[in-house]
């Protein structure tokens, strides 16, 4: 009966041990890059002034919320651009530290994203609708 039950133990833990997880809570931008054909079109290099920051809630098992808050200036004295935007993702892990991001929204479905996940950043990259840019944003794990 004890072997039953260690069995059991060993079960649980290895199936809830296992399950992976994105960080929570909100992480603010390192850097921002649009490109085109492999060539860099914009990126946070090009600005006087960029804030981004990523709040990422859990919503259940494999689904989050992101929301993403951008503020930038081009020059000194041009105006500043703000934007929020909130997406639900399905997470799929394709490895320990990498995986993909599904869109449930319809408007961005077919948007194909990609993070990588290590100790100290976050980063998604993301192919923008059919326009063949492909944007990377990458966020401080603290």
């Amino acid at each position: 009966m004890r072997f039953i039950c260690l069995l059991v133990l060993i079960f649980h833990t290895n199936l809830f041990a296992g399950e992976r997880e994105l960080p929570v809570g909100i992480f603010h931008g390192v850097s921002f890059l649009l490109q085109k054909n492999g060539v860099s079109i914009f990126s946070n290099k090009d600005v006087h002034y960029h804030k981004s920051t990523l709040q990422i809630t859990k919503v259940s098992s494999h689904i989050y919320d992101f929301t993403f808050v951008v503020y930038l200036q081009h020059t000194n004295d041009s105006k500043a651009l703000t934007d929020t935007r909130i997406d639900r993702y399905k997470v799929i892990w394709k490895s320990e530290s990498m995986g993909a991001l599904i869109n449930q929204r319809e408007d961005y479905d077919k948007e194909l994203s990609q993070f990588l996940l290590s100790a100290k950043n976050f980063t998604i990259k993301s192919l923008v609708s059919n326009s063949g840019i492909i944007e990377t944003q990458t966020y401080k794990i603290e």
